[in-house]
Formats: structure tokens, C-alpha cells, sequence
């Protein structure tokens, strides 16, 4: 299972070969371990840096990305090492923790995504030269980086109803194009002196004057970038057109696949961007719904099992012969959400019942009335009133510029955050002639 930093807990789940980037270093004796840099009242070892170049290596291969010099890509790690150190110690000064029962969920969760069982897992580790121990501890940083992000910046997060009416309006048509990006940041901090700024801008127009000139993209932003994506060569994944960061979203669309944009100039810093692929997903969209009634039976103290489904089908022999469903609902039905308007269910789409429920009222046609069945909530008879297909092309609408929205504002978010915990830290290097910050 490779594991990264840069990937989301959703990613580290879905994958197999995190072992196998350790191994390398497992399999080989290490030196005394050392400090090689504080990061606040924290460490990290001379050990978890070498493991982390493994699987940032492995991670650049599997890429197809030559790795670049030595001392850049071990300074690439190390910058990323402190960044999630920073986080998880936010996430402990929070109180957030990741006890062992939550730690052996996600382990599980792991293992079943990789259809194994836990001890398979841990087997499947082992035969690579990893401790089981040492994979565990990487888990919980991540879930812990992910639980302070979701407190510190995800929740923080507002999208309001104008938000959706100004960028539907700003977007015209609701432009379904995706667009896969790669990115190179050079960044700048908040404040930056116009010396540090000129010096930055000659540092990205000199990488750009690179690519142009046929160097590797990829290559180029694991080497030089300053994003949190450039040991993945830069990687932005699929965007779709609202999703784009805001100094993105006019230069993006006017390239084409392969084309790499002018200097970006943005509060963060300056940005060169590739445009990897794009893909046109535009569609109507309709959804097949159901109104439906019921009457439900629940077993209870003064009404066991038997006796509950005998009234049920009592209830259904009435209905048979003309009982008048509505009636019938709101004097015995046991479903007080529902009772009292005759057991109205309202128009559903699929997957909003039980399935055994969902199963039976998918089988009856208009009008028709189900005997009785059972479910994990009691007895039931349905009957179908209607049905229809609707077309929800403008829900989904702004269900998507929600969406759209909520991820660029919290990429753009997150970004911001970790740069001022990084500016905040106090982080002294024990390696070379790198200096205290």
C-alpha cells in the first residue's frame, strides 16, 4: 500500500503497495537513529525521513517520474514531514484522538478494500520487512490530519444559496468540461518584501522558460515546486470547470491538452499549470420516483410477533374488500410520521426505503396494494399511488455548484491554514547548513 502524505484517507485505503515502498529501507540495517530536525517540542528522526524518501521515490516511479538530485528530494520530504507534524500536533492541542478501537476500524476498513483480513494484512506486511507497529502510527497521522482539517477548515466552510445564484450566473451554462491539471508553485509568504517577490517571479519564469524548452513537467515540480502536490509531479487530479482555483479559472479553459500556461501571479505565490487531459461530462439528468403509503405494524408489550402479523393480515383482508386505506393508516398504522396523513410516504427515488421495503413497492403497479411483509421495522402493507420521472438536470445544477464551490473555497482554505502553521512553527534543522526558522 503506498502511502503519501499529499493523498487523501480515501486514497491510502484503495491501495496495496505501502509495504513495499518501506521495504527498502526495512530490509536494510539502519544507523543509530538521530534528530535531524524540532519542529516546535516535537522531532523527526533520521529513520522516518529515509522511510518517507522510500515511498516518495516509489510513489515518483510508479509515476514514471525520475526522481530528482538527492538533497531536493530529501528537502521536498522533510518540508513535508513538518507540515504534518504540525498537524497532528494541532490535532492533539484540539484534544482530537485517535484511540485503538478507531485505529482498528480504519486498519479494517484497509484490509477489506484489499479484500484481506486484518491478519492477512498484517501477514502481507510482515513478509515485506515492515512492523506492523510502524504502519499503524502512519495510519493514525493521517486520520489525525484529516479529523483537523475537517475541525479547522472543512467545517468552517459557508456555501449560501447566493454564492450558488452568482456563480451559476458567472458560469453561464454550468460547463460540465474536467479538466486534469498539474501545478508548480513558487511560493511567497504572507507580507513578502517586493525584492522577495521579484526574486520569486524570476525563479518561476525561469522554470517556465524550462519547460517551454522541453524539461519534464513532472520532474520540474517535484524538484522545484513549493505545493503540496509537487511529489507527485505537480498531480492536481480531475477538476471540473467551477472547481478551479479562482487565478485559474480564466487561463484553464483557453489551453489545450498539453499546453502549459503563463505565470499566474496570486497572493500564495506564482503558478505554472499544465492542462494533463480534459473530458466533456455533460448530460440531462432525470430520477424515477415513487409515492407511496403504507401502514405499519410494530411489535411491542402488549402485542407480540404473532399477534402483530395476524392483525397485519386482517388489516389486509379489510383493504380487499374496500377498506378504505387512508382510515386504516391513521387508526392503527404504529409509523407516526406517516400515520396521520394516511400513511402518505410522499414522492421518493430509489434507496431512500429499507430495500425490503423498496423491493415490494417497486414490484406493484399504480394502484395496486401489497399483502402483508416484513421488514426490520415491523409488518407492512404499501400500496402504490404514483409514479413519475423527474427531470432534476437544475438541482443537480446547483448541487454541483455546491459542490464546486465548497472545494475551491476549501482547497484555497486549507492552503492558507497550513501555510500559517508552518509560518507560526518554530522548526531548527540538525542536517548540513540548514538553519533554524
Amino acid at each position: 500500500m503506498k502511502l503519501s502524505h499529499r493523498l487523501p484517507l480515501a486514497a491510502l485505503f484503495c491501495s496495496l503497495s505501502l509495504a513495499a515502498a518501506f521495504s527498502a529501507s526495512a530490509a536494510t540495517p539502519q544507523p543509530l537513529d538521530r534528530i535531524i530536525a524540532v519542529v516546535n517540542e516535537n522531532v523527526i528522526l533520521q529513520s522516518e525521513l529515509e522511510q518517507e524518501i522510500h515511498v516518495a521515490e516509489s510513489n515518483m516511479k510508479d509515476r514514471g517520474i525520475t526522481p530528482p538530485p538527492a538533497d531536493t528530494i530529501r528537502s521536498q520530504v522533510l518540508e513535508r514531514l513538518i507540515l504534518m507534524r504540525l498537524q497532528t500536533e494541532r490535532a492533539k492541542d484540539a484534544g482530537i484522538k485517535i484511540d485503538e478501537r478507531e485505529l482498528n476500524d480504519v486498519i479494517a476498513k484497509i484490509a477489506e478494500q484489499n479484500k484481506m483480513t486484518v491478519p492477512q494484512f498484517a501477514a502481507q506486511v510482515k513478509s515485506e520487512g515492515i512492523e506492523f507497529t510502524t504502519l499503524r502510527e502512519e495510519i493514525r497521522e493521517q486520520v489525525l490530519a484529516n479529523r483537523v482539517r475537517q475541525k479547522e477548515v472543512d467545517s468552517r466552510i459557508v456555501v449560501t444559496d447566493q454564492d450558488i445564484d452568482q456563480y451559476l450566473a458567472a458560469n453561464g451554462n454550468d460547463d460540465p468540461t474536467e479538466y486534469h491539471l498539474a501545478h508548480i508553485l513558487v511560493a511567497i509568504p504572507d507580507g513578502a518584501s517586493a525584492d522577495v517577490r521579484e526574486k520569486a517571479r524570476a525563479k518561476a519564469d525561469d522554470l517556465l522558460k524550462k519547460i517551454k524548452g522541453g524539461a519534464d513537467f513532472a520532474q520540474t515540480a517535484v524538484a522545484s515546486s513549493d505545493s503540496p502536490q509537487a511529489l507527485q509531479g505537480g498531480d492536481l487530479g480531475w477538476r471540473k470547470s467551477g472547481e478551479l482555483p479562482t487565478v485559474f479559472a480564466s487561463v484553464v479553459p483557453k489551453l489545450g491538452v498539453g499546453d502549459v500556461s503563463p505565470v499566474i501571479e496570486a497572493s500564495n505565490g506564482f503558478n505554472i499549470i499544465k492542462l494533463v487531459e480534459k473530458r466533456d461530462n455533460g448530460q440531462r439528468q432525470t430520477v424515477d420516483e415513487t409515492r407511496a403509503r403504507h401502514i405499519l405494524l410494530s411489535a411491542n408489550t402488549l402485542r407480540n410477533e404473532d399477534a402483530t402479523r395476524a392483525q397485519a393480515y386482517e388489516l389486509s383482508e379489510r383493504l380487499k374488500k374496500g377498506g378504505d386505506f387512508a382510515a386504516l393508516a391513521k387508526k392503527y398504522s404504529d409509523d407516526t410520521g406517516s400515520k396521520n396523513n394516511g400513511g402518505e410516504l410522499g414522492w421518493q427515488p430509489p434507496g431512500v426505503f429499507a430495500p425490503e421495503f423498496q423491493q415490494q413497492i417497486d414490484a406493484l403497479k399504480v394502484g395496486e396494494t401489497s399483502g402483508p411483509f416484513h421488514t426490520q421495522f415491523g409488518w407492512h402493507i404499501a400500496q402504490v399511488e404514483e409514479r413519475r420521472t423527474r427531470d432534476i438536470t437544475d438541482e443537480a445544477r446547483r448541487a454541483r455548484a455546491r459542490q464546486a464551490i465548497m472545494q475551491r473555497k476549501d482547497a484555497e482554505e486549507f492552503e492558507a491554514w497550513l501555510r500559517r502553521l508552518r509560518e507560526e512553527a518554530y522548526v531548527e534543522y540538525r542536517l548540513g547548513n540548514d538553519k533554524s526558522s
